[in-house]
């Protein structure tokens, strides 16, 4: 029987809980770079900067909004607050979402098969509160994630775990129970430090942890070839080295 986990706020019974999975949103669920990209340039130019480069937005990939413009308002002559470029670019990400909304039919697959299942499923992400339910809105998937939890609602954004373990939290499923889909090296590094197994959907994701790849903590299944049958395999056995190849073969 397990016994009642007991670090800082998160603190409850985990015996005889079910297993979760917590998806990321941004990436992961659904391909939105290109689209928080020029949210975020034309949120800084509609304040006056326009230095603002795909390189800048790649650097803060997996890191919570709020921890992306404090970061950026620490290093640039920007003459907003953080609280007025969360809600400009929350705006402009959100207008050309709602545009052109590509959902990775792969994952999204996954999260169904699993919720049949009986898994508990949440939604953990960098991104507000208010564009998390926007965007499972748009893409049909609100019904599949019972918890929604944004990076806004704890001490720190990822790579730090507080997400991950908030998500297991109101799922009332302990951490060990839980297994994480990621597509950032900051988001797998999360997983890792709360004690999850996770599942990587870009090589670049996976290649920062290699040891946990051999270990078989981490799968990485690419979206190019994401099959959500095998990924559901690993999940609910987690054993093993697994990595998909290009062409879905296992090894």
């Amino acid at each position: 029987m397990k016994q009642p986990y007991k670090r800082g706020r998160y603190e409850w019974h985990a015996a005889g809980m079910r297993r979760a999975v917590l998806f990321d949103l941004d990436g992961t669920l659904v391909d939105s770079d290109r689209a928080y990209f020029f949210a975020e340039r034309e949120a800084l130019a509609h304040f006056g900067y326009e230095g603002f480069t795909y390189a800048d937005h790649q650097r803060f990939a997996g890191v919570g909004m709020r921890d992306m413009w404090e970061i950026l308002l620490s290093e640039r002559d920007v003459r907003a607050s953080v609280d007025q470029l969360l809600e400009v670019g929350d705006r402009l990400y959100l207008q050309r979402l709602r545009q052109s909304l590509k959902v990775y039919s792969g994952v999204a697959g996954l999260a169904a098969r699993l919720r049949g299942a009986g898994f508990g499923l949440a939604v953990a992400s960098g991104s507000s509160r208010a564009v998390i339910a926007a965007v499972l809105s748009s893409a049909g998937l609100s019904s599949c994630f019972s918890v929604q939890v944004s990076a806004e609602e704890v001490p720190r954004g990822k790579p730090d775990p507080a997400v991950f373990q908030e998500a297991a939290r109101r799922l009332r499923v302990s951490w060990e129970d839980c297994t994480v889909v990621e597509d950032t090296a900051a988001g797998v590094q999360a997983a890792l430090r709360a004690g999850m197994k996770c599942v990587a959907v870009t090589s670049k994701a996976a290649r920062e942890c290699p040891s946990a790849v051999n270990a078989g903590r981490v799968l990485l299944a690419e979206h190019a070839s994401f099959d959500d049958a095998v990924v559901f395999g690993w999940i609910t056995a987690g054993s093993g080295r697994t990595v998909l190849r290009s062409e879905g073969q296992r090894f």
